[in-house]
């Protein structure tokens, strides 16, 4: 029969399998919030140009509307200017009218840039659509494969475990309860294989002694970080 050293060197790779499936599944929930997180960015982006696309043609609306007022004006006061009969009401409605043509000039340009920057923004919603549909997409594709996942990592870990429980009964009964002390306290990493007659967790060079009792299949521990050690294949 194999000594606990060959025993462990098994245990170790079991116990490594199974934290690694647990943690592929421990992700599985955080990459389904990642995938609804972007889904509703996406969708964000998309309600936010549509939004300012809104906005925007509300006040370029309101901007015409007042050039439209300003031309109005701007004619009323040239028929008061035709019909002034003084050189100080004259002079005020040509004020007046130079006020509103200058209005007017600064509307029209700020029409202009507002009907460039409607056209831009309405150009961008095919694309920010687009990418909302993506999103979906792949939300829904990482739907429907997430539970045959889940359940494959769930077999495997089943699997994994029984023979975890298989080989730890091979574990002999006087170093048993020193084994379930180290595995409780530090899990997975509670072994550490040696290579070049070094701890591979700790960096630390084991003794001879303990070099020659691991390949007597002997229970060794490294004494720098309490790890039980074994020698590899």
């Amino acid at each position: 029969m194999s000594g606990p050293a060959v025993l462990f060197r098994e245990i170790h790779r079991l116990r490594r399998f199974a934290h690694e499936l647990q943690d592929q599944m421990d992700r599985v929930p955080r990459q389904q919030k990642t995938q609804q997180a972007k889904v509703a960015r996406q969708e964000e982006n998309y309600r936010a140009a549509q939004d300012a696309l809104k906005h925007l043609k509300v006040e370029v609306h309101g901007k015409e509307g007042n050039l439209k007022t300003a031309h109005t004006q701007i004619a009323k006061f040239q028929k008061q200017l035709n019909e002034a009969e003084s050189k100080k009401e004259y002079d005020a409605l040509q004020h007046e009218i130079r006020d509103a043509k200058s209005a007017c000039e600064r509307l029209e340009e700020e029409i202009l840039n507002g009907i460039a920057e409607t056209e831009e923004k309405t150009a961008q919603l095919p694309e920010l659509e687009k990418a909302v549909k993506q999103a979906k997409e792949e939300y829904a594709a990482f739907e429907s494969g997430m539970q045959e996942r889940l359940a494959g990592l769930q077999s495997q870990l089943a699997e994994a475990q029984k023979q975890l429980h298989e080989q730890e009964a091979g574990i002999p009964a006087n170093i048993r309860v020193h084994y379930e002390r180290v595995i409780a306290g530090m899990g997975h990493e509670g072994l550490a294989v040696v290579k070049g007659r070094t701890c591979t967790n700790c960096y630390t060079e084991i003794t001879a002694q303990q070099f020659n009792e691991l390949q007597q299949e002997m229970y060794v521990l490294c004494k720098s970080c309490g790890r039980i050690l074994y020698l590899p294949e």
